[in-house]
């Protein structure tokens, strides 16, 4: 009897202990690659009691201790889980197929892609990690719809031009960037390595933009760091690789032989004598390679990182260490980039508050030359080079033109030019940042879904520049009367303090979330430089301004800039069973910029989404559409990237007067142009239509979207008659529209024990100016060759920089084709012509070839770009491919200087006119140019540069887990890796991608090419 009593005792205990209320906490994972999942909801089973997992996955609810907890998430397998007692339960959720329904980070903020209504790309951190390029802009090439990005030259450390849909402007085109909050240039991306950032967001229409208000003009592009995870045990990783690289191609030119036999031919077709006898070619001993003696082959890159990540219950961090090396391929020792960066993530949570710290710590040194420069010391001079002239001549004197009788003004020895460069910049960096949050509803349950999240952060850059510039003498055009010493130090900072409001409610199935917040923003630049002659040392490690002994040389200078911006903005997010989706959002911006009359600027959006795949009309479907979703937007963003104090008249201090019967120099000041105190944003409004869809498990999955962008209010130089006395004021005048279609396919998938991952991208953009308020109704720039001015157009009806020439019809065989190409009175159209010479097209039909007769000859921005890229895995071996491609965008080539009589040729031009039927593509060559067959701007310079690049290739292997165990190191990989391999393209340049301003892209003075690079590495995680 009382063991029986003692057995209903002990089950009334237990059944008590069942039913007590109990608080379960936890992280929820994906199976995937074990990272938190934000937005899983966590119900207990048959109540409506839940909550959803934060950034983190963490989630916190109180359950019985018998209840069951459902774990739902779009794109998941739903899991269920007992309670069982336990006060922790984390839980690792697979995915219906292999593609999670991953979240992404919007302006202030993150979103489950499945309600997201904008026009949002994310590239995760292991995707740019494939990519050993020094800037995670390059990076992004491809991966992106409606992305355009360009190199603007191969050396190591330049940057890249990235245009969102098109130009919108004829200013600054180029995005915001928001690196962990703080807003950025895109020169200030480049402490960023690869491996130390998370994800990339591009925020590509004007409803996901418009919550930056007057910056978001151009796009946006989120970055996110590294944070580390709570409750995950400390690893240390080690990722390294080394490698060379090697130009991908060289120009064909000329050798002596050939050489001298067009040279000679050029000056008697200039009614000359021999410009070569034979006495000088017997003397002629050099068949000089210029382009070899400027590469650099071989040129070593490597890059090593130390990460450190880990976390307890309340707190998280990740840290790690970056040293990056890399050599360019021209100009040995001349040419380099190496970076230092140190970096540390924290985020810790007390209760209600949480608080996160970013820092970090970069040092830059880089070297350089021109890398695209008509007149400058890079390949233009390599390609101009007679072949016939040595490098050195017999004594070991450096070898120059002018000492075999040819006179090349600018072009002279390109190696004896680079050895005259030493110069150096080094950059000291310090970047950081502090949040705090506090979550009301952990202090009152009646607050849940209230947070307040206050964040200030910051840079700080000190920018030092030396040179030195020996005394030497190798021509009558490049020689120094005394040596020089040159010194500049900069300082930037900017700091951004912004505090942010968010509600988050759910009313049974209808959820909200509502923002507002307030930014403040301040850059600020001082600079100061000086220079000195005559220096006591002849090398630069001693080249200092007070080894410098001449005090009538000392020079110097100094400058400042501010500017700020104060903002406030709000946001609300609707949704009703995760089926219909509204958003709206506000933003009122005041810059310094801008003028007393448009000081504040109001930016609105709104977008809505509709899942039909959830409707009940579409369960029949069900079973083959997992996703239907069609969305669309409105809004406007602003763009304030005119420079500072570009609405007042700044006073300048250059004006020299004389006084007196003494003739005493004074020197004056006045305002330098007009002032414009009406001067407002430049205004982008865009309309977007998109369509995501999934289906075979959500394993397929395809974006659509259509857009049309209208740009106004261009800020232009404003036509004012010269009786004014100063320079015109700066005004808001002109209109662009761009329109274009997008579309976005993966697929990831097991197949057996492969597992695929593929994407392909591709994007149409259509461009038009449809006004432009001066006088002109134009607006024009870029240099091509010599004299040649205005190659970059922009008119009403044309689209944004174009190349704006004369078309060409051939080559002039005959004397009788001259005399039969006339005028309506009868007049010779090209008088000055003869044989071999350049058809030109009189396109006004005035009688005449002008400059009135040009017309559009083709754009530099591609009509079609587009990404493929594929990776494989199985048995432990993995592979990727990347393949890019550009097409339908042209190239002017302005390589080759024909203003001198003397310069190399291209291989092409062994082609030319030397009598009737020979040619009718390249003319005859000749000193005397009486038909400007060189001088005028025309389509013979325009060349397609259309591209597909193969940009990237792995394979790697990742030794077996009975392996790593015994070694006791979590993981390996090994790995090799070919950048740039085949590139196929007509243009024969040394590379058809050449990125740059809006008037000034796509001229090739003699680009620094793109390198093709092969290495090695190893990913190690302890």
């Amino acid at each position: 009897m009382k063991k029986l009593l003692l057995m209903i005792f002990c089950t009334v205990l237990t059944l008590g202990a069942f039913a007590q209320v109990t608080t379960v906490k936890g992280v929820v994972t994906s199976a995937d690659d074990g990272e938190p999942l934000p937005g899983v909801t966590v119900v207990v089973k048959g109540t409506t009691n839940g909550t959803v997992t934060n950034f983190d996955g963490i989630y916190e609810l109180k359950a019985e201790s018998d209840a069951v907890l459902v774990y739902s998430f779009v794109g998941m397998k739903t899991q269920e889980f007992p309670v069982n007692g336990q006060s922790e339960i984390n839980v690792v959720l697979e995915s219906a197929a292999f593609d999670v329904d991953e979240v992404v980070v919007v302006g202030y903020g993150v979103q489950k892609k499945s309600l997201v209504t904008g026009a949002i790309s994310k590239v995760g951190g292991d995707d740019l990690k494939k990519s050993s390029d020094m800037r995670v802009t390059q990076a992004l090439q491809g991966k992106t719809a409606g992305v355009v990005i360009s190199g603007n030259s191969g050396q190591p450390g330049d940057q890249v031009s990235v245009r969102i849909r098109g130009i919108g402007t004829n200013g600054d085109a180029e995005p915001l960037y928001i690196i962990d909050g703080l807003p950025m240039s895109s020169a200030g991306t480049d402490f960023l390595s690869s491996s130390d950032v998370e994800s990339i967001e591009v925020l590509k229409d004007a409803a996901s933009c418009a919550i930056y208000g007057a910056r978001g003009a151009n796009g946006v592009i989120l970055i996110t760091t590294k944070s580390g995870k709570t409750n995950e045990k400390f690893t240390v990783s080690y990722d390294g690789y080394y490698g060379v690289q090697n130009p991908w191609k060289k120009v064909n030119l000329l050798d002596a032989q050939e050489y001298v036999m067009l040279t000679n031919e050029a000056s008697l077709n200039g009614n000359g004598s021999l410009f070569f006898s034979n006495e000088d070619i017997a003397g002629f001993s050099a068949n000089t390679d210029w382009q070899d003696e400027m590469f650099n082959y071989d040129a070593p890159k490597q890059n090593h990182s130390l990460s450190f990540n880990g976390g307890t219950e309340t707190t998280a961090y990740s840290s790690s260490l970056n040293y990056f090396n890399q050599e360019g391929i021209v100009a040995k020792g001349k040419s380099q980039y190496e970076r230092f960066t140190y970096r540390l993530n924290t985020i810790s949570e007390f209760g209600f508050f949480k608080m996160g710290t970013n820092l970090n710590l970069v040092r830059v040194i880089s070297k350089g030359i021109d890398t695209n420069s008509h007149f400058g010391n890079g390949l233009a001079q390599a390609i101009n080079m007679p072949p016939i002239i040595p490098v050195k001549n017999e004594d070991g004197s450096w070898a120059t033109p002018e000492q075999f009788g040819i006179g090349l003004q600018e072009i002279t020895n390109p190696v004896a030019l680079l050895d005259q460069i030493n110069s150096e910049t080094t950059t000291s960096k310090f970047i950081g940042g502090l949040t705090g949050e506090i979550d009301f509803g952990k202090i009152l349950d009646d607050l849940k879904g209230l947070t307040f999240k206050s964040s200030i952060s910051g840079e700080y850059a000190s920018v030092d520049w030396r040179g030195y510039t020996p005394h030497y003498y190798l021509d009558a055009m490049h020689f120094t009367v005394d040596d020089e010493v040159g010194k500049s130090h900069s300082l930037y900072t900017r700091w951004n303090f912004e505090n942010v409001l968010t509600y988050d409610k759910s009313i049974d199935e209808h959820h909200f979330t509502v923002m507002a917040g307030t930014t403040a923003f301040k850059d600020k630049y001082e600079g100061l430089s000086g220079s000195k002659k005559s220096v006591i040392f002849d090398d630069f490690e001693h080249a200092y301004i007070d080894n410098a002994t001449d005090p009538e040389s000392a020079n110097v200078g100094g400058g400042y800039g501010e500017h700020t911006v104060s903002s406030i903005f709000g946001r609300i997010n609707y949704d009703l069973k995760d089926r219909y989706m509204f958003a709206a959002t506000i933003r009122r911006d005041g810059s310094s910029r801008f003028g007393s009359e448009n000081k504040y600027g109001y930016f609105p959006s709104a977008s809505a989404g509709w899942v039909i795949s959830r409707e009940d009309f579409m369960s029949g479907m069900a079973d083959k559409i997992d996703m239907l979703k069609i969305r669309a937007s409105w809004g406007q963003n602003g763009s304030e990237n005119i420079g500072d104090f570009g609405y007042t008249s700044i006073i300048g201090n250059q004006n020299i007067y004389y006084f007196g019967d003494s003739k005493t120099q004074y020197n004056g000041t006045q305002p330098t142009r007009i002032a414009n105190p009406s001067l407002k944003w430049e205004t982008s409004e865009q309309t977007n239509i998109g369509i995501d869809f999934a289906t075979l498990e959500s394993s397929l999955r395809v974006s659509l979207d259509y857009y049309k962008k209208t740009t106004k209010d261009w800020l232009v130089t404003a036509p004012v008659p010269m009786l004014v006395g100063n320079s015109a004021p700066i005004i808001n005048g002109g209109e662009v529209a761009n329109s274009g279609f997008e579309a976005e396919v993966s697929y990831k998938k097991q197949i057996g024990k492969v597992f695929v991952n593929a994407s392909i991208n591709g994007a149409y953009n259509k461009n038009e100016v449809l006004d432009i308020q001066n006088a002109e109704q134009r607006l024009q720039g870029g240099d091509g060759g010599f004299g040649q001015s205005g190659v970059l157009y922009a008119g009403v009806g044309t689209p944004m920089g174009i190349f704006w020439g004369v078309e060409t019809n051939g080559i002039f065989q005959t004397e009788e084709e001259i005399a039969a190409y006339t005028n309506a009175d009868g007049g010779l159209i090209q008088p000055n012509a003869k044989p071999g010479d350049i058809i030109f097209i009189d396109a006004n039909g005035d009688g005449s070839i002008t400059d009135d007769d040009r017309v559009d000859l083709g754009s530099p921005y591609p009509d079609f770009t587009g990404g493929i890229n594929l990776d494989l895995e199985y048995a432990g071996f993995d592979f990727s491919m990347f393949i890019y491609a550009a097409l339908g965008q042209e190239v002017y080539d302005a390589t080759r200087r024909y203003d001198m009589n003397g310069t190399n040729y291209r291989g092409d031009w062994l082609n030319r006119w030397t009598g009737p039927g020979t040619s009718n593509e390249y003319p005859r060559v000749t000193f005397v140019d009486d038909n400007q067959n060189m001088k005028t701007v025309s389509d013979f310079f325009v060349h397609d540069a259309s591209f597909v690049r193969l940009r990237n290739v792995t394979l790697g292997y990742t030794l077996p887990k009975q392996v790593t165990d015994y070694i006791k190191i979590q993981r390996v990989r090994f790995y090799v890796t070919a950048e740039n391999l085949l590139t196929f393209t007509p243009y024969k340049g040394y590379d058809p991608e050449i990125g740059g301003g809006v008037f000034s892209n796509g001229i090739d003075h003699g680009i620094y090419p793109q390198a093709r690079t092969i290495l090695g590495g190893v990913n190690i995680t302890f």
